[in-house]
C-alpha cells in the first residue's frame, strides 16, 4: 500500500512539475513589446513628439525584423546549430554593432541637437557605444532611480 500511494505520489509531483508555464527570460519575448518598450523608455528620457515616436518605432521595428531574419539564417534547418568557432562569433558581434550603430544615427538624425546630446548621454548610460559595462562593478548592484538613471552618470561627467 505505502508503494502505491508513493509512486501515486511521485507521479502528481510529475504532472504537477510539468503544467507550469515555462519561464522567459527577462527582455525576451515578443519583439513587438520590446521595441515598445524601448521607445517609450527612450521617449521619457529625450521628451520625443508623438512624430519622432512613430518614426523611432519604425526604425526599431525594421532592427528588430533584421534580427529576427539574420537568427533564422542561423538555424534555417530547425535544429540547434553547434557553437560556432571564436572568428564566426567576433564577426556576428562586429556585424550586430555596425547594424546598432547605424540604428542609433537614424535615431539621431530625428533628433533635435538637445535630444542629441541627451541621447549620447543615454547611449553611454546603456552600454550601446561599445565601452563595455555602463559602471564598475556589479550590474545588479545598479539602482535605478527617475528617468531610468543611478544618477552615478551625472557623477562621472
Amino acid at each position: 500500500m505505502k508503494k502505491i500511494v508513493l509512486v501515486l505520489m511521485i507521479a502528481l509531483m510529475g504532472i504537477v512539475v510539468n503544467a507550469q508555464p515555462p519561464r522567459q527570460h527577462r527582455g525576451h519575448g515578443d519583439p513587438a513589446q520590446m521595441v515598445e518598450r524601448r521607445v517609450e523608455h527612450l521617449a521619457k528620457f529625450l521628451d520625443l513628439t508623438e512624430d519622432q515616436k512613430a518614426e523611432v518605432t519604425k526604425i526599431y521595428s525594421m532592427e528588430a525584423e533584421a534580427m529576427k531574419k539574420e537568427h533564422q539564417q542561423v538555424a534555417a534547418d530547425g535544429t540547434k546549430p553547434e557553437r560556432p568557432d571564436e572568428l564566426v562569433m567576433k564577426a556576428r558581434r562586429e556585424q550586430m554593432k555596425a547594424r546598432c550603430a547605424e540604428t542609433d544615427a537614424k535615431v539621431e538624425a530625428l533628433l533635435t541637437p538637445e535630444q542629441a546630446a541627451k541621447f549620447a548621454q543615454f547611449k553611454e548610460h546603456k552600454g550601446r557605444t561599445g565601452k563595455g559595462n555602463r559602471h564598475e562593478g556589479d550590474r545588479r548592484s545598479h539602482k535605478r532611480g527617475e528617468n531610468g538613471c543611478c544618477g552615478k552618470c551625472k557623477q562621472e561627467q
